[in-house]
């Protein structure tokens, strides 16, 4: 492929795609997946396009594809622009916010492709009258962009990996029971798929909670909500796909809800099973809760889900707690990212001083 020093932006929109556009797609995401994660399953173009095709009701998502003008039916880059829609409940505090990101082949960096795609971003934000632009970076030529831009780093996080194959499960199971002693009137309620309905704003309330305790750093933000409508569409897009969903809650006394956990296996994914939000409401920290929850959904994966064997999550460095867990549990650090954010303001003045 001869190398463009510079491409053209055009819009994908997965409602409407053509063949030659998903074809497209697929070719350019085949060639970074061998870039960034040649070790992991490559997910099936069919899963990505169902998936890519599901609405989000709390989010709207454009996209544009960035293409080689030299051969227009190359793909070499994609820019995603993500913003809270205003009926969102978690619309109010991010609707400054957009969450942008962009990606360009290895071979086609530092050629002007990311600058082009930062105008449209640019363009995308001051239309949608945003002034904060969010994105992340794993790689070091991500994290050198977002250095040269000027974008300032407000959290830092690693994915880390647990092999099952390398678990103490005696350890598993000592958590386990040392859980259930120092909890003798809290029980463990689980749930496939879907949360009960007469649980479900119980539950939408703690992992509201839980969710907004994590470091966010010096990351902007506003409170993310979910609501019990906000949970049923997730549950339904995740199955739909195929998925599978485990969630276990620790139930006081009283009916409230103290801790939960919950892991996502996608088939697709296999043998890749992610674990999503672990978190312990404040008035319940200090007795154990988190272990307990995290070992008893290790246990219950081995026994019912035999084909995963890799659990990935993702934490913030500064949560101590998590990591601490993890690390007993044998997690290793997989990869290391920055959130990272810029000014509308401020990347308008960095594309102006570098104008061709």
């Amino acid at each position: 492929m001869r190398l463009a020093v510079q491409s053209n932006l055009v819009p994908f929109d997965p409602m409407t795609a053509t063949t030659e556009e998903w074809s497209r797609l697929h070719a350019y995401r085949a060639r970074r997946h061998e870039e960034r994660d040649p070790d992991d399953p490559y997910v099936e173009d069919a899963v990505i396009e169902a998936m890519m095709r599901q609405p989000d009701p709390d989010s709207e998502v454009l996209r544009f594809a960035a293409l080689d003008p030299e051969q227009p039916e190359v793909q070499i880059g994609m820019l995603t622009f993500d913003v809270s829609r205003p009926e969102s409940p978690s619309y109010r505090g991010n609707e400054h916010i957009a969450w942008v990101s962009l990606g360009v082949l290895t071979p086609c960096r530092r050629r002007g492709v990311g600058r082009i795609m930062l105008r449209k971003a640019a363009e995308l934000a001051l239309e949608s009258r945003k002034t904060t632009i969010q994105g992340s970076a794993e790689e070091d030529d991500g994290k050198a962009f977002l250095r040269a831009i000027g974008a300032q780093v407000g959290v830092r996080g690693v994915e880390n990996r647990l092999s099952l194959d390398r678990v103490d499960w005696r350890m598993v199971e000592s958590w386990v029971a040392e859980g259930a002693a120092r909890n003798p009137d809290t029980s463990l309620l689980w749930f496939v798929n879907r949360i009960e309905d007469d649980l479900l704003p119980a539950f939408a309330k703690a992992i509201t909670e839980v969710f907004n305790q994590q470091p966010f750093g010096d990351l902007e933000h506003g409170s993310f909500v979910f609501t019990p409508d906000t949970i049923r569409g997730n549950e339904g897009r995740f199955t739909t796909l195929g998925g599978t969903a485990l969630t276990v809650v620790s139930r006081e006394k009283d009916g409230d809800i103290s801790a939960l956990t919950q892991m996502g296996y996608m088939p697709s994914e296999a043998p890749i099973i992610r674990q999503w939000m672990t978190g312990v409401r404040d008035p319940y920290r200090g007795r154990g809760l988190g272990k307990w929850l995290k070992a008893s959904m290790l246990l219950r994966v081995r026994k019912d889900l035999p084909q995963a064997r890799i659990v990935s999550t993702g934490n913030a460095t500064t949560n101590a707690a998590m990591l601490s867990i993890n690390e007993r549990l044998g997690f290793r650090v997989h990869k290391e990212r920055v959130g990272a954010q810029i000014k509308l303001e401020a990347l308008e003045a960095y594309l102006r001083a570098r104008r061709t």
